[in-house]
């Protein structure tokens, strides 16, 4: 419905501004030139080219394209919105199953549906890709009877897109599965607990049910850049008209990350370290359940995770599992440090003085040095006029010139 009130609203303009063009046809046919100017200034035939001379149908044609254009990529944001919303709530089914819901009629209720919305999930997927063909034969990047083979890059970003969304728990599926890890070598044959020894080596060995693969779908996270993205006010066709002008690409997901950073910092970072916090602290309960019953409650994850991304480490609690210690480093260490280094860039950046504070420092100081200058004169001033009256009449010459000397010195140097 959303779609269709934006195309209905595209079509109205469209007409509006062809009907706008004709108008100006006709006036410049008649002869009249002011007003030919005044329909041809407006702001939505800005895209016309400067020959068109009088043909009419090669101005028609130029709108029609740039709005078909500019659909294209309404259509695309909203199938990405849409996606990303139900990859997340793919996610929350996930973790629903893993961590609060015991009941089995439950637990297929949720998996029946978390099959469901990844079918329209991977269909969503489907007709991105078509509509990126569209829009990058509109923008004449590639030809128009370009074949799907023919687009490598595209094709490869959609395999992976469906192989990470299609990792899913099918309804029915029940039962566990054995994990057995290598940790060290032993000479003397014992190894602490959790541990036991098989072969000289002390190994890890516990069992997973088989909903816990289930958290491959925190990969479906990769959505959220293009839904930020799409939020801006950079995702347009305006704004990639203007940045192709430039060399600029403003439709990737790392421009429109970097402009929030520039103008919203601390709300997209506070955004980004509490979803990575929570959603890692989250995973990292599920793994750890079966082994390490310290890393159990989800308060010692989520105390975990913080001191992990806040790069202190006092080893209290620790991950014991590889899958644990894989969701530590990438959950914890790597989205730690790098928020924490976007978050101290964003503090410095408040701090440092911007073209205004400059101006008012640079007239303060002004201020201040025509004051000490104005100090400095007047303390000249009454230095002059307080040797002139201690200098007595009839003295010695050679006296009165020392005493003139004395007195330069104090101007000089007051």
């Amino acid at each position: 419905m959303l779609v269709r009130r934006k195309s209905s609203r595209l079509e109205e303009e469209r007409q509006a501004v062809e009907q706008q063009v004709e108008d100006a046809f006709k006036l410049q046919s008649a002869g009249n030139e002011a007003s030919d100017v005044a329909l041809l200034r407006r702001n939505s035939s800005a895209y016309l080219p400067p020959n068109l001379g009088d043909n009419l149908r090669v101005a028609k044609h130029v709108i029609q394209d740039v709005y078909s254009l500019q659909e294209l990529y309404e259509r695309q944001h909203f199938v990405e919105n849409v996606a990303c919303a139900i990859a997340m709530t793919g996610v929350l089914l996930v973790i629903l199953d893993n961590e609060y819901v015991v009941n089995k009629s439950s637990k297929l209720a949720l998996r029946i549906a978390n099959s469901v919305l990844t079918k329209i999930l991977l269909s969503l997927i489907g007709w991105r890709f078509i509509l990126e063909r569209r829009i990058l034969v509109r923008r004449n990047v590639l030809p128009p009877n370009v074949t799907v083979f023919r687009m490598p890059k595209q094709l490869m970003q959609l395999a992976l897109e469906l192989a990470v969304c299609f990792i899913i728990v099918p309804p029915g599926t029940d039962g566990s599965f054995e994990v057995r890890e290598w940790k060290y070598f032993t000479d003397d044959g014992s190894c602490g607990a959790p541990f036991v020894v098989r072969d000289g080596s002390c190994y890890l060995e516990y069992v997973y049910p088989f909903e816990i693969l289930g958290l491959f779908s925190l990969l479906r996270l990769y959505m959220i850049p293009r839904v930020i993205r799409n939020v801006s006010s950079f995702a347009s066709y305006h704004t990639s008209y203007l940045g192709a002008l430039h060399r600029v690409d403003t439709m990737t997901p790392l421009f429109a990350i970097k402009c929030f950073l520039q103008s919203h910092p601390f709300r997209l970072l506070l955004a980004a370290f509490s979803g990575t916090l929570v959603i890692t602290s989250y995973a990292l309960a599920i793994v750890e359940a079966p082994v390490n019953p310290n890393l159990a409650p989800l308060s010692n994850t989520v105390w975990l995770v913080a001191l992990t991304m806040a790069t202190i480490g006092y080893g209290d609690v620790v991950p014991v599992t590889t899958a644990g210690q894989v969701l530590l480093v990438f959950g914890g260490m790597v989205a730690g440090i790098l928020l924490i280094a976007a978050l101290s860039a964003a503090l410095f950046a408040l701090l440092r003085l911007d073209d205004r504070d400059k101006r008012f420092i640079h007239s303060l100081r002004l201020q201040q040095y025509d004051c000490e200058l104005n100090q400095a004169c007047a303390s000249t001033i009454q230095t002059a006029w307080r040797r002139f009256h201690e200098f007595k009449p009839g003295t010695h010459p050679y006296r009165k010139r020392k005493e003139n000397s004395v007195l330069f010195r104090e101007m000089l140097f007051a």
